[in-house]
This record gives C-alpha cells, sequence and structure tokens, in this order.
C-alpha cells in the first residue's frame, strides 16, 4: 500500500504565518497611506482658507482700529495682529506705533490636529 504525502501540520502553519505576516504589511501600507491623505487634505484646507482670509480682509475699508472681520469654517480659528508703520522716529512696524496708513497684518489660521499657518501681508490707507 501506498502512502499518500501530503503537507504536515508544521509546514502548513509556517505557510499561514507568512501569509499573516504579508496580510498585516498590507493593511499597514493601506493605514498609514490613508492618514497621510487625511493630513495633506487638512493642510491643503488650511492653506486655501489663510489665504480666502487674507483676500477677505483686503477686500475690507481700512480700519483703524484694525478690528477686520474673518471668514468662518468648523474646526479652524482666525486670529490678527495688527502692526503700524512709524516713519518718523522709528521707522519699523509696531503695536504701539501711531497709525500713519500703512498696517502690517499678520494672520494666524489654526487648523485640526494642530496645523497652523502664518500669513503676513500689507493694508495701506487708500
Amino acid at each position: 500500500m501506498r502512502r499518500k504525502r501530503g503537507f504536515s501540520l508544521i509546514e502548513t502553519t509556517v505557510a499561514i504565518a507568512l501569509l499573516a505576516v504579508i496580510v498585516v504589511t498590507v493593511l499597514g501600507g493601506f493605514s498609514a497611506t490613508t492618514l497621510a491623505a487625511t493630513r495633506h487634505q487638512q493642510e491643503t484646507t488650511l492653506d486655501r482658507i489663510t489665504r480666502s482670509d487674507a483676500e477677505y480682509i483686503k477686500s475690507q475699508t481700512y480700519l483703524a482700529a484694525a478690528n477686520y472681520a474673518h471668514l468662518s469654517l468648523g474646526g479652524y480659528s482666525f486670529s490678527t495682529q495688527v502692526l503700524h508703520y512709524d516713519k518718523n522716529s522709528n521707522p519699523t512696524f509696531a503695536a504701539g506705533n501711531p497709525d500713519t496708513g500703512l498696517q502690517e497684518i499678520i494672520l494666524t489660521v489654526s487648523g485640526p490636529n494642530g496645523i497652523r499657518e502664518q500669513l503676513d501681508f500689507l493694508k495701506e490707507l487708500p
């Protein structure tokens, strides 16, 4: 009588373990790709909303009190710092300078997961 030859239990177990390692590696790669894509989408949205808010501030009339309105988007917060140019005694931008018709506006936008972007632009009294 001839013995049928097949795979032993050890060979089958090793094959299943190798297959499990390969599957876990592939799924881990997909997970990392998904997380990177989400992060990139958040950063792109942050960049777009920052530039849009800067254009919105530029379109508003010149405010000596410098309380400019912002756009609104859930999960994102906006803050501005307005500095005035002093052309007489100390030709620099500073918060304590009198308003001479030229403002440096520093716009900071914060988003989810601690991402933030800062944009610096000038606004002149017409």
